[in-house]
């Protein structure tokens, strides 16, 4: 029987067997166009007037899910990890970092030598390899065979009204137009909450979140769908950052890679007031040198 190898406690993002760090931030967003996160082929209200409608709670509030805004920050991430120069999966089935292939390991994929070493009982080999081999977007978001470090609450609206528009329908495949669609969406002013929760997430990718979340406020990017018609531009109010290990007015670094910080949390912030409070945070992440994934073959 093989001896089982057991972890320290390194490589603290990837790892769900410990807790060094509980993140929440929270606060509202607002509408400031129309926004439309609709229920895509899955069940209408037939009592409802449009053809595209909006997903809403069973008391019939509107929703943006947790699954919705995870896809944003996602996609998001690509971005801004591209322009650093950083290398990112799409997330996407069979196209994640767990499914390359590498070459010093007679091209097998990631996920084949993951479950040798767990079926081993090699979880120190295991937890290496994923650190070494994954994407920071795989490790902060997860991924179809990698837990998330982080959890987005779906946000039911506080205060909202719904509006109609009649628009022509754009066939996605073959882009032929066809009937006058009627769109349900929600009006400009609308209020939802907002709140993400993470796991020992390290400074620097605390200010990736931070820069992403930034990003979406200052409207470099949508949410929800019919982007091409002004849709989805939202703005984030009353904002709160708790990190549990604060202490001293500095966040301690995590990991290898990562740097201390000094920062005053911020609590209950209007949006501009509170990215300039965590500048530093974005400043750990735009200066930090990101290691991974190691170079790959994809299959």
């Amino acid at each position: 029987m093989l001896a089982m190898t057991e972890p320290k406690n390194d490589f603290p993002l990837i790892r769900k067997d410990i807790l060094v760090r509980k993140v929440k931030i929270y606060g509202k967003v607002e509408t400031l166009s129309p926004l439309k996160v609709g229920k895509g082929g899955g069940e209408t209200n037939p009592l409802s007037p449009a053809t595209m409608q909006i997903i809403r709670t069973y008391g019939g509030k509107p929703l943006i899910p947790g699954s919705s805004w995870k896809g944003v920050f996602r996609s998001t991430g690509e971005k801004i990890a591209k322009v650093k120069g950083v290398y990112t999966c799409t997330g996407l089935s069979k196209q994640t970092c767990m499914d390359r292939t590498l070459k010093n390991y007679k091209n097998r994929k990631v996920l084949e030598i993951f479950q040798d070493y767990l079926a081993s009982n090699n979880i120190s080999e295991a937890i290496k390899l994923v650190w070494d081999y994954t994407c920071i977007n795989c490790k902060i978001f997860g991924g179809p065979s990698i837990y998330s470090a982080v959890t987005i609450l779906d946000s039911i609206a506080e205060k909202f009204k719904i509006g109609y528009r009649a628009m022509i329908a754009v066939n996605r495949k073959t882009g032929a137009t066809s009937a006058l669609a009627k769109v349900e969406y929600v009006e400009p002013g609308s209020i939802f909450p907002f709140t993400l929760i993470g796991n020992n997430l390290p400074n620097y990718a605390l200010g990736y979140i931070i820069k992403i979340m930034r990003y979406i406020n200052e409207g470099m990017i949508q949410v929800g769908g019919n982007k091409s018609r002004g849709f989805g531009f939202v703005k984030f109010n009353n904002l709160t950052l708790e990190v549990s290990d604060y202490s001293g007015g500095k966040l301690k670094a995590l990991d290898e890679i990562d740097k201390e910080v000094k920062i005053e949390l911020p609590k209950n912030e209007k949006a501009e007031d509170f990215f300039d409070k965590t500048k530093e945070l974005e400043g750990c992440f735009d200066e930090v040198k990101i290691p991974f994934p190691k170079n790959t073959v994809h299959s």
